[in-house]
């Protein structure tokens, strides 16, 4: 099993998420201090790692990737999003109709950029449709 641990900022003089500090079971090209956080994002799930778990403080986020765990491959509430990272969605959810570019599939929640530069956080226990 391969684990990556990334501790990544906001900056708001570029107003980009970076990575401050990793700790990982493996190297991987392009995961360094200050690299920007949602390339290195797409290119470990690419690879395989799925997010496992997230928690985010102020404008600090620690994220949580594991490959190769039992449980790869299982069913799970954003199957429906496997693979479409970086690709245009349209999402139905309890709470209405929304529209997007993936930015990160999390175990349990998905970040879509919306056209208009908005950045939502959709539960997985609210997505009813993903077309």
């Amino acid at each position: 099993m391969d684990i990556v641990v990334i501790i990544a900022g906001n900056s708001y003089a570029t107003k980009r998420a970076v990575i401050n500090c990793f700790d990982a079971t493996i190297n991987f090209p392009g995961l360094e201090v200050g690299a920007k956080l949602t390339p290195v994002l797409a290119s470990l799930m690419e690879a395989g790692f799925h997010v496992r778990d997230f928690d985010g403080h102020s404008n600090v986020t620690t994220y949580f990737l594991v490959r190769g765990s039992a449980d790869d491959g299982g069913c799970h509430p954003l199957a429906a999003l496997d693979g479409r990272l970086n690709t245009q969605v349209t999402i139905q959810t309890s709470a209405g109709t929304v529209s997007g570019l993936v930015l990160l599939i999390g175990s349990d929640v998905v970040e879509l950029l919306e056209p208009s530069g908005d950045i939502l956080l959709i539960p997985a226990y609210s997505i009813q449709t993903v077309i």
